[in-house]
């Protein structure tokens, strides 16, 4: 009789743990798998954005999409900029995984209508992107995750943040509004670091990018506040073109231009004038100015005096040998920079809520 009990025992545990083990392997096989972890998925955003449409901000949108995808798979995303190359091309070749694009306005060129394939529509601007015919799995995970994430409130807020329409503007500015980008939480966390006002930081990222955070100019800055690479590196930045990353950037640059100016004899006003100057024009180029200043006898630490001894800087034999490391220099974009900068804040502080 203790010889059954002991078998039946044996036969119960047995079949228990069949039970169990064949649970675990039910979650196991019902367990997410990630087909892109580890993978860093290289994107071009060819859509123009920032203030030049009316739908708002659709580069930011993008990139915020493409963030959360990326973060649900387990993957790492690069955004290559904006410039002048053969997006079809460099797709095919795979040195592009995802290339976004506005079905609506961009034609697919027909040596390339067979070699590639848009995934569902991302928006309804018509919005899509674009793989190549032989990347079909990064597709399929493309087109589940949308089906799966547009249905979601995350979605709609994201919508909501980047494709409404903003003011273009100061100029169009003549009420009171309540944002003034996508970033403006963003600006507003970072001024704080540099004791601005953050619509004063808004107004530079305006003059610098129009908020939009995928461009970049022909002296190689990219983004919101247009960092150039290498200082980007200084500070240990290493997604220039993440808005994150990219006033984090900025504003470290900034910091450290204050620390520059930072004497006694030069008013709070007339440090963030020289603070802009040196952004816009390098510190080298205001140090050679307020260097001229002091060898004439004006007063280097007050930017009126220094934008009125600028024009004689633009010739060679106003410019005393030893005085200058950088020579000549025209200045004109430098004024209106700050200019601009300034009379835009004016208006932000106005009517824009601080």
């Amino acid at each position: 009789m203790h010889r059954i009990a002991r078998f039946a025992t044996v036969i119960l545990t047995l079949a228990l743990l069949m039970v169990l083990g064949g649970r675990g392997k039910l979650r196991d096989e019902a367990a997410p798998t990630y087909l892109l972890e580890g993978d860093t998925l290289c994107v071009r955003i060819a859509i123009e954005g920032g203030i030049y449409i009316n739908q708002g901000h659709p580069s930011g949108f993008h990139h915020d999409m493409l963030k959360q995808f990326t973060r649900h798979e387990r993957c790492h995303l690069r955004l290559k900029p904006r410039e002048e190359v053969n997006y079809w091309e460099e797709l095919i070749s795979g040195e592009t995984d995802i290339l976004v694009i506005s079905a609506e306005s961009v034609e697919i060129p027909d040596e390339f209508i067979g070699e590639v394939i848009s995934s569902v529509d991302v928006n309804d601007a018509g919005h899509a992107w674009v793989v190549s015919r032989g990347n079909i799995t990064l597709l399929q995970q493309l087109n589940y995750w949308l089906t799966y994430f547009k249905q979601k409130e995350e979605y709609s807020q994201i919508v909501k943040r980047y494709l409404r329409p903003y003011r273009r503007n100061h100029f169009t500015m003549s009420s009171a509004v309540s944002q003034l980008s996508p970033y403006d939480e963003l600006i507003k966390r970072y001024s704080k670091t540099i004791g601005w006002d953050w619509r004063l930081l808004a107004s530079l990222i305006y003059q610098e990018s129009k908020f939009s955070m995928n461009v970049s100019s022909v002296r190689g800055a990219h983004g919101l506040m247009q960092v150039r690479s290498a200082t980007a590196k200084q500070f240990g930045i290493d997604d220039i073109f993440d808005p994150e990353q990219n006033v984090r950037a900025g504003t470290m640059l900034i910091k450290r231009l204050q620390k520059m100016y930072e004497i006694p004899e030069i008013d709070s006003l007339n440090r963030i004038k020289l603070v802009l100057a040196a952004y816009n024009a390098g510190e080298g180029r205001v140090e050679d100015i307020r260097r001229f200043a002091e060898h004439i006898g004006a007063d280097p630490n007050s930017w009126d005096s220094l934008r009125e001894i600028i024009p004689q800087m633009r010739k060679r034999e106003n410019i005393p040998g030893g005085v200058l490391k950088f020579g000549q220099f025209k200045g004109t974009e430098t004024i209106k920079f700050i200019d601009e900068i300034l009379e835009r804040y004016d208006t932000y502080a106005a009517l824009v809520k601080k």
